[in-house]
């Protein structure tokens, strides 16, 4: 390499230095990492999780070695304005040859070896491929528990409100199909929000295998489904209490007009009171029509 192009090469792997650390960086104190550190998972979600853990750490030791193999070239570079040849292909040796020697880490990169010697350009490929899928891992979780728990939480508290609604105009379960429903989507939404939070990764719609890291969306089709039976019984209660209040204002309405029967029958007893007295010797007849029977 010429100084000109060492020059270009330090300038180029110093930014990708910077590009690294702040993506690490990134990743360490991302809300789904932390998240995922301290649950309790279960299925999918813990068995990608134990594979991914070690990678984050592997990431950190090659990111390590990558900084003091640029140290060193930069170190190299710095000892004079004009390099000699026996230290420009030393430069060319640090920043195009495979410098860096690893030890095994056990990561899944191939067949296991005592040690492995890279380049920075193969080093930082390697990073980047397991920065994707650390990064997959972590930002799925992170969607999956950012959109399912608090919507199960609210459709959860439309339940409770549906079920008092349900308790008010008698409606219980083992008296009603619709109390039998809403006891059924009590343990659904139960049983979902536990599987949501010990599984996440079970809950995603992903892209294809080529897609950035976190394609996709949370599958949220256990829930719509609980949302819709839930709205089903939700009418069907109102339903329900739209009748009985029909029936209550039409027994009001009833209540109304045996009122005003009574109040007939009393001013046609009080009449006839007076007419017996003003005409002692005539007979007048009887006011029929006992309230008892209209009130039955």
């Amino acid at each position: 390499m010429s100084r000109e192009e060492a020059d270009r090469a330090l300038a180029r792997l110093g930014a990708e230095h910077e590009a690294v650390e702040t993506s690490l960086l990134a990743l360490q104190d991302h809300a789904g990492r932390r998240l995922l550190e301290g649950a309790e998972l279960t299925g999918a979600t813990r068995s990608r999780w134990e594979a991914t853990e070690p990678l984050i750490t592997l990431l950190w030791t090659y990111f390590d070695a990558y900084t003091a193999a640029l140290n060193q070239a930069r170190e190299l570079r710095a000892r004079r304005r004009w390099p000699t040849q026996g230290e420009l292909a030393d430069l060319t040796e640090l920043l195009r040859g495979p410098c860096v020697t690893l030890p095994d880490t056990g990561a899944p990169t191939g067949p296991a070896v005592l040690s492995e010697r890279l380049s920075l350009q193969e080093l930082v490929a390697r990073m980047n491929g397991w920065y994707a899928r650390a990064l997959d891992v972590v930002v799925t979780a992170d969607a999956v528990w950012s959109a399912l728990p608090a919507r199960i939480d609210l459709l959860s508290a439309e339940l409770a409100r549906t079920r008092s609604l349900a308790h008010s105009v008698g409606v219980r379960p083992g008296e009603h199909p619709a109390g039998d429903d809403l006891e059924r989507i009590t343990r659904e939404l139960t049983a979902l929000r536990a599987e949501v939070i010990s599984d996440p990764l079970s809950f995603w719609s992903g892209a294809s295998p080529s897609s950035a890291p976190g394609g996709g969306r949370p599958d949220t089709e256990r829930y719509d489904r609980a949302a819709r039976a839930l709205e089903d019984v939700r009418r069907e209660i109102e339903a329900v209490l739209a009748v009985r209040q029909d029936a209550e204002q039409r027994l009001m309405r009833l209540r109304d007009v045996l009122s005003r029967a009574d109040r007939t029958l009393t001013e046609a007893r009080q009449a006839r009171g007076e007419v017996l007295a003003k005409i002692a010797a005539s007979v007048v007849p009887a006011v029929t029509g006992p309230p008892t029977a209209l009130h039955e």
